[in-house]
């Protein structure tokens, strides 16, 4: 498993042809860009959400690397699965959550941003992903657009693609269902640092918290629990002067997704990643509310503003899963 610049592993080495293998090593990070040439043929299947961007970057990379892929596209839940979700939320978090995250929903839909600062839209982090450029993808490969991702048409959809790996680019909880029709694995980009930070908008909660040294992302294998399959790749990423929250996010976006396309040249080279069990259990967070999100913003700019008077103290990497140490 990657932890900074270095990887550590005591978990398995999973092969391009399916089987894991007993692994310990220590290696230097991944350097695969998208001009290398694949000299593995796999297929793959892209998951999605609202036609996020970086669903359509996976795409492009494997289109430049001569690789088959479909596409799914999730376009929104059944009114029936949010009530679930949020009576979920209810149970376990409270009423006053609740309230707090469909306020963020109202806000943001009506101003598309956080109050004060600009959309994330209107900052895209993948700008080469434009409007002609995701219609020519989708013209070129199998694409389904759905609802529910359980639904058997989609299923069906997914068995007759035979993917051997299934990519998640912004997806929902998946069931095995879905998942285990990879014929070798699926893999998920996860924008925090697992163990310590699993479940939504993992970025937003370590700044309103004041923890920005938890700041990072992951890319695992999926399995039955939330954001718990084994690593293969853990890097923080801290704040280097981004004058906002919505430019660091930018730039946390785009280096997650560029760590993911380092990880699919690594397959398609033949290389076997290692992975390791996350071992701990972490903190699971729910989608970030409006009082939240008010908090992330005013920290980070309190962060900024330490930083720009030179008052900040160096932010310690957080601990690595136990699963990662050499001894």
């Amino acid at each position: 498993m990657l932890e900074g610049g270095r990887l550590h592993s005591h978990g398995t080495a999973l092969h391009t042809d399916g089987r894991q293998t007993a692994d310990r090593r220590e290696f230097e990070p991944w350097q695969v860009r998208c001009l290398v040439l694949a000299s593995v043929s796999s297929s793959f299947l892209i998951l999605t959400s609202g036609d996020l961007p970086e669903a359509y970057f996976l795409g492009a990379f494997l289109e430049s690397v001569s690789q088959p892929f479909a596409l799914v596209n999730i376009l929104g839940r059944p009114v029936s699965n949010q009530l679930r979700v949020l009576a979920r939320l209810r149970r376990n978090r409270g009423v006053r959550c609740v309230a707090d995250i469909l306020l963020a929903r109202l806000a943001n839909r009506l101003d598309g941003s956080f109050r004060g600062e600009r959309s994330p839209r209107t900052m895209p982090a993948f700008p080469e992903i434009t409007a002609p450029l995701v219609r020519e993808i989708r013209s070129r490969h199998p694409c389904l657009d759905c609802r529910d991702p359980h639904a058997e048409a989609v299923l069906d959809f997914v068995r007759r693609a035979a993917p051997d790996y299934i990519l998640l680019a912004g997806a929902p909880i998946l069931k095995p269902s879905f998942y285990g029709l990879a014929r070798r694995v699926a893999l998920n980009r996860h924008l925090g640092l697992l163990p310590d930070c699993r479940g939504s908008d993992c970025a937003v909660w370590a700044f309103a918290l004041d923890r920005p040294e938890t700041v990072g992302y992951s890319i695992h294998l999926v399995s039955e629990r939330v954001d718990g399959g084994d690593l293969i790749l853990r890097r923080p990423l801290p704040v280097r002067g981004e004058p906002t929250l919505h430019h660091y996010l930018r730039r946390l976006r785009r280096e997650a997704s560029e760590a993911f396309v380092d990880v699919i040249g690594q397959l398609l080279r033949g290389v076997a990643l290692r992975a390791a069990p996350q071992g701990g259990t972490g903190t699971y967070f729910p989608p970030a509310g409006w009082t939240i999100q008010r908090r992330a913003l005013r920290k980070y700019r309190h962060l900024m503003s330490r930083l720009a008077a030179g008052t900040a103290n160096d932010m310690p990497p957080p601990a690595p899963p136990a699963a990662s140490r050499v001894s």
